[in-house]
């Protein structure tokens, strides 16, 4: 009895790219070992880095502005202690105003480091590194998410997909691995 199928374990990952651009690197050859962690491609870093250090740039900003309101209000109250007004200050929700701004800008720079993460695309599990789907110098775009390539555990358990004609069926059965379960 012969017949076509294909071998494949049954955790298999498809990889895609998590943010969009040209694919700088691949860092595989199809066949290949990998381990979970292992760098299996590159997408252009420029813009996402630029991302970073523009969020990093305006939290410095705001940090000033800060340090320069936390000094005007320090003036105000002294001064105000000197002579008493009953007029409110606007230099306290000023204050809030960009200790709220810093807070934003710190989820900005983690959103930043993350997205530059994404530009290098690893290995989520250790197996075998099936076919390479994209090349070095493709665009790729998260929003459409093509499968780059895939991975298959380099392990147990395995699944053996075939088709048979009906009449091997009765043949076929008594071999699988569940009828020997029973």
């Amino acid at each position: 009895m012969f017949g076509l199928g294909s071998v494949q374990g049954f955790n298999t990952v498809v990889v895609r790219t998590r943010v969009d651009g040209q694919i700088d690197k691949i860092a595989f050859q199809e066949g290949q070992l990998v381990n979970q962690g292992d760098i299996l491609a590159e997408i252009d870093p420029r813009p996402y880095q630029a991302a970073l250090d523009q969020a990093v740039a305006k939290k410095a900003q705001d940090e000033a502005n800060l340090a320069n309101a936390k000094l005007d209000l320090h003036r105000y109250v002294s001064s105000a202690n000197s002579r008493p007004s009953s007029r409110p200050t606007p230099r306290v929700p000023r204050f809030q105003q960009l200790t709220a701004q810093i807070a934003g800008d710190v989820a900005a720079i983690s959103n930043a480091r993350t997205q530059l993460d994404y530009a290098t695309i690893r290995a989520p599990l250790a197996g075998v590194h099936g076919f390479r789907l994209v090349d070095q110098g493709n665009i790729v775009n998260a929003s459409t998410r093509p499968a780059s390539s895939r991975i298959d555990p380099d392990s147990k358990p395995i699944a053996v997909i075939f088709t048979a004609p009906e009449e091997q069926l009765q043949e076929i059965k008594p071999r699988s691995p569940r009828s020997r379960r029973r």
